[in-house]
């Protein structure tokens, strides 16, 4: 699957919202996209985005943004890394 500049962790869109990573998890509100972790960069308010949306998302909390996708923990592995 090709990757595109806005899912790159490090990237910021016009609003000041920056990708962190990609959790793996996919979308529960836009079927086969994939949950990414964002951090408004002015209050530094962590939420998810789907794909999509990262290129024009606003922060939920003072931006007046939509509230985002639930952000999930990946569970523990068995081996250390």
């Amino acid at each position: 699957m090709p990757r595109h500049p806005s899912t790159t962790p490090g990237f910021r869109n016009k609003n000041g919202q920056e990708v962190i990573a990609n959790t793996g998890f996919p979308s529960d509100s836009f079927p086969g996209q994939t949950i990414y972790r964002m951090r408004c960069v002015h209050c530094h308010h962590e939420y998810g985005s789907n794909g999509v949306d990262i290129h024009s998302r606003r922060c939920p909390r003072h931006q007046d943004g939509a509230k985002g996708e639930t952000l999930r923990e990946a569970p523990p592995s068995l081996f250390p890394s």
